[in-house]
């Protein structure tokens, strides 16, 4: 199991908002992060200020519909070409 350093997604709000955090905590990685610090997921303490479960929260959570679909249909692509390279190595 690999972990990553998390910032809170309110971290991305202005310093100036009453909502900012910029909590940072090491949790599991759910995404494969490999440069970027993650900032998708809410620290503990904004959780329970928004009635959210920490444990529950997931990267599709926060995600907009436009972003669900760019990402389905990137991995039907990648899955499709992997296929393709298969059936090229057999013929």
């Amino acid at each position: 199991m690999n972990y990553v350093a998390h910032d809170c997604r309110n971290s991305r709000l202005d310093e100036r908002s009453k909502n900012y955090c910029n909590h940072r905590w090491i949790d599991v990685d759910m995404t494969g992060a490999t440069t970027l610090i993650p900032t998708w997921k809410y620290c503990r303490e904004c959780c329970e200020k928004l009635g959210i479960d920490f444990e529950k929260q997931k990267p599709s959570d926060y995600r907009t519909e436009e972003e669900n679909t760019k990402i389905l249909n990137h991995s039907k692509k990648m899955i499709e070409k992997r296929k393709q390279k298969i059936n090229s190595a057999y013929l």
